[in-house]
C-alpha cells in the first residue's frame, strides 16, 4: 500500500508503482544491453542465416533468376515512363535486391522501380522544375530523381530507426485502393503511344484530360497501332493460355508457369550502356533541395505505404509476420545507397513479389541471385537488348499494369463500406494523385474525429439466454444466464429492463477530451428523463430559475418513475481514460447525486487497465453510500460536492461481469 492510501482510508487497494527515479535508474542501467539488442534487431538475417541449407538455396536460385529475368525489362520500361535513360531503372533494381536480404522480414518482397512510383516521379519532375524558380533549369531530370531518392531514403530510414511504422496504421485501406487509379492512369497514358499519336501530355495531365486529348488525336493515328494491338492481343493470349494450361495439366504446371508472358523482355527501348556509369554524389544544391522538399512528402508516403501493404499481404498469405518499421529501414537504406549509383526511388513491387512467391522462394537471400542477373545484364548482356517499337512497349505496360487492378467487386464493397474512396477517386481524376490521397485521408480523419467526439452511449438491458440448475437438493436453485444488449436496438424484441433503480451504460470509445462533454451530457440527460427526481425543483413559475427552459415540472409524471439506486458502467470497450474523461465522470456523479438527492452507488465492470481503476478510486469512486434521505438540504448538498468521509470497504464496486454488479447493487 502506498503512503497516500495509508493516510486516506477511502483510497482502496491501489498498487504501488515504480517511482520516476527508479525508472530512470533502470533505463540507464539497461541502456547498453538494450542498445546492443536494438542494433541486432536491425539485421534480422542473423536469425536464419545459420540454418541456411541446400534446399533453401535451390528454391532461392530458381525464384531469384525468375524474378531477375522479369525485372530487367520492367526496370527499363519504368525508367522510360519517368522520362530518364533506361539504365537508371536497372541501377535501382540492383541495389534494392542486393541489400534487401540484410534487413528483410518478408521472404517474398522484391524492391525496385514500380508502376506507381514511376508515374509519381514523372509527375514530380515538372513540378520540381516549376518550384525551382529560374526559367532556365540548369539540371537534368536524373539530378532530380537521384536527389529525391536520397532524401526520401533519409526520411524513410529515420522513420524506421525510430520504429514509427505504426503511424501507417492511420492510412485507411481505401486510400491504398487509389493506387488502382494510378495504374489505370498509367495504362491510359500509354494509349497515345499504342496508336502512334504524338503531342499528348501524359505525365502532368489528369486521366480525364489524357482521354480527351487522345480521342481528339485519333485522326492522327499511325501504323504503330497495328503493332501495338497485335502485341497486346498476343500478350493476353499467352497469359490466359498459360493460365488455362496450368489449371488443366498438373504434370506440366511448372512448364506453363515459366512460359508466362512475364518473362518476355519486350520492354527494352534503345541500347543500354554497359556497367554503372553514373556513380556520383547526389546534387545537394540548396535551391534544388528546397524545390525537391516541396514534393517529397507524397513520394515517401506512397513508397512506404505501397511496400508495407504488399509485405503484409504476402505475410498473411504465407503465414509469417512482417515488421513494418524494419521494412521501412530496408527501403530507406536502399534509396540512400542507390542515390549514389544514380538509382530512382525504389519500393516493393507486387507483380514481382507475387512471381517470386509462386516460384517457390524460401528466404530473402533470393534477391542476391536476382541482383547478380541484373549486374550481369549491365556488364555483359547489353548487346542482346535491341530496339522494339514503342507501340509494342506500350502494349506490354498496359497488360502488365491492368492485371494488378483490384476486382470490381472488391472496389464496390469498399465503396459501400467507406464512401471516402469515391471522394478520393473523384478528386484524383479531376486534379492529381496528391489531391486524391490527401482528400480521402483528410476526410477519413474528420470522420474519425467525429466518431470519437460523438460515440454511442448505449443503455443496456437484459436478454435471457438460458437457466442452469445447480446440483442441489433445492428444486428452485437455478442460475439465470443473460446477455446485455442495447435497450433501443430494434433487433432485440424481448429485452428486459434492468432491475428497478439500476441503469447500465456501455461506451463504444475511450473516455478522452473530444468526447467527455458529450458523454457527460448523454448520461445525465438519460437519468433525468428515466428516473425519479428527488431533488426539489421549482413548482411555481415565479420560483423557476432563469436557466431552466423545460417549463414547469410535471410532478405526477415524475412520481411514476423509479428512484435511482445505482449506475453501472461497462468499461469493456474502454482502453484509456484521460483527465477530461475522469472529470466527466466526476461531473456526472455530482449531477446525478443532486438529481437523486442521495449518494448513488457507481459500479464498474470489465476495467482493462489497473491504472484506470486506481484513478477511479482516487476520485472517490468505490465507497460505501450514506443513509438514504428523501431530499437534500443545503448542508448535505455541500457535503456531497466536497466529499464525505466513509469507512473503508472491499472491492464491491469493481466487477468482472454486469450480472455480478447488479447483484451487488441490489444487496
Amino acid at each position: 500500500m502506498s503512503n497516500d492510501t495509508n493516510n486516506n482510508p477511502n483510497l482502496l487497494y491501489t498498487e504501488k508503482g515504480p517511482s520516476l527515479k527508479s525508472q530512470f535508474n533502470d533505463f540507464f542501467k539497461q541502456f547498453p544491453h538494450h542498445s546492443l539488442e536494438y542494433t541486432k534487431s536491425i539485421f534480422p538475417i542473423r536469425n536464419w542465416i545459420g540454418r541456411y541449407n541446400l534446399t533453401w538455396l535451390y528454391g532461392d536460385l530458381i525464384a531469384g533468376f525468375t524474378v531477375g529475368a522479369v525485372v530487367i525489362p520492367q526496370a527499363m520500361g519504368f525508367a522510360n515512363i519517368v522520362g530518364i535513360p533506361v539504365e537508371y531503372g536497372l541501377y535501382s533494381s540492383f541495389v534494392g535486391m542486393a541489400l534487401y536480404c540484410l534487413f528483410a522480414t518478408s521472404k517474398d518482397m522484391t524492391i525496385g522501380p514500380t508502376a506507381v512510383m514511376s508515374i509519381i516521379l514523372a509527375q514530380t519532375i515538372p513540378r520540381v522544375k516549376a518550384d525551382y524558380g529560374d526559367t532556365d533549369f540548369p539540371y537534368l531530370s536524373t539530378d532530380i530523381t537521384t536527389t529525391i531518392c536520397f532524401f526520401s531514403g533519409i526520411i524513410s530510414l529515420a522513420i524506421g530507426l525510430f520504429r514509427l511504422g505504426w503511424l501507417f496504421n492511420f492510412i485507411p485501406v481505401y486510400c491504398q485502393e487509389i493506387f488502382n487509379l494510378i495504374k489505370l492512369n498509367l495504362s491510359i497514358g500509354q494509349l497515345p503511344n499504342l496508336f502512334g499519336i504524338t503531342g499528348v501530355e501524359t505525365r502532368l495531365n489528369p486521366p480525364y484530360r489524357i482521354l480527351i486529348d487522345f480521342c481528339a488525336g485519333l485522326p492522327r493515328t499511325k501504323s504503330d497501332v497495328a503493332i501495338g494491338l497485335i502485341s497486346l492481343a498476343f500478350l493476353y493470349a499467352v497469359k490466359y493460355g498459360c493460365a488455362y494450361g496450368e489449371k488443366r495439366s498438373t504434370k506440366y504446371k511448372k512448364v506453363f508457369f515459366f512460359c508466362d508472358e512475364k518473362l518476355f523482355p519486350f520492354r527494352v527501348v534503345k541500347k543500354v550502356p554497359r556497367g554503372l556509369n553514373h556513380v556520383k554524389v547526389p546534387n545537394f544544391e540548396p535551391q534544388l533541395v528546397n524545390a525537391v522538399f516541396k514534393s517529397i512528402h507524397i513520394i515517401v508516403l506512397i513508397s512506404l505505404l505501397e511496400h508495407i501493404s504488399i509485405a503484409k499481404s504476402f505475410g498473411r498469405i504465407n503465414d509469417y509476420k512482417v515488421q513494418p518499421s524494419q521494412e521501412i529501414i530496408a527501403i530507406g537504406i536502399t534509396n540512400v545507397i542507390g542515390s549514389f549509383l544514380g538509382a530512382i526511388t525504389a519500393t516493393g513491387s507486387f507483380s514481382r513479389s507475387a512471381l517470386k512467391s509462386r516460384a517457390g522462394v524460401r528466404t530473402p537471400l533470393s534477391g542476391v541471385s536476382s541482383a547478380t542477373l541484373v549486374i550481369l545484364a549491365l556488364y555483359v548482356l547489353t548487346p542482346a537488348f535491341f530496339y522494339i517499337p514503342q507501340a509494342a512497349l506500350s502494349a506490354v505496360i498496359i497488360q502488365a499494369v491492368m492485371v494488378l487492378l483490384s476486382r470490381p467487386s472488391y472496389i464496390k464493397t469498399l465503396y459501400y463500406v467507406e464512401c471516402n474512396l469515391g471522394l478520393g477517386c473523384l478528386r484524383y481524376c479531376y486534379r492529381s494523385l496528391h489531391n486524391g490521397i490527401f482528400a480521402s485521408w483528410g476526410f477519413s480523419f474528420l470522420v474519425l474525429l467525429a466518431r470519437m467526439a460523438r460515440p454511442r452511449v448505449d443503455t443496456l438491458g437484459r436478454l435471457a439466454l438460458a437457466t442452469f440448475n445447480r446440483k442441489s437438493d433445492r428444486s428452485d436453485d437455478s442460475i439465470p444466464k443473460y446477455a446485455f444488449v442495447p435497450l433501443e436496438d430494434p433487433s432485440f424484441t424481448t429485452v428486459e429492463t434492468p432491475p428497478e433503480g439500476i441503469v447500465i451504460f456501455r461506451f463504444t470509445e475511450s473516455l478522452t477530451f473530444p468526447n467527455s462533454n458529450y458523454i457527460d451530457d448523454s448520461i445525465v440527460e438519460y437519468i433525468e428523463l428515466h428516473t425519479r427526481r428527488l431533488y426539489k425543483r421549482a413548482v411555481k413559475k415565479d420560483d423557476q430559475p432563469w436557466n431552466e427552459t423545460d417549463g414547469l415540472v410535471d410532478a405526477a409524471e415524475n412520481e411514476k418513475l423509479s428512484p435511482l439506486r445505482a449506475v453501472i458502467y461497462d468499461f469493456s470497450a474502454i482502453s484509456y481514460v484521460d483527465t477530461s474523461g475522469f472529470q466527466a465522470l466526476i461531473d456526472v456523479r455530482k449531477a446525478v447525486n443532486k438529481h437523486a438527492a442521495r449518494e448513488v452507488e457507481y459500479h464498474f465492470v470489465n476495467i482493462l487497465d489497473e491504472r484506470v481503476q486506481n484513478a477511479l478510486i482516487r476520485a472517490d469512486f468505490g465507497r460505501q453510500i450514506p443513509i438514504i434521505t428523501e431530499s437534500i438540504n443545503e448542508k448535505t448538498e455541500n457535503n456531497i460536492e466536497e466529499g464525505i468521509e466513509f469507512p473503508k470497504t472491499n472491492k464491491r464496486f469493481f466487477h468482472l461481469t454486469i450480472e455480478e454488479a447488479i447483484v451487488e447493487a441490489q444487496s
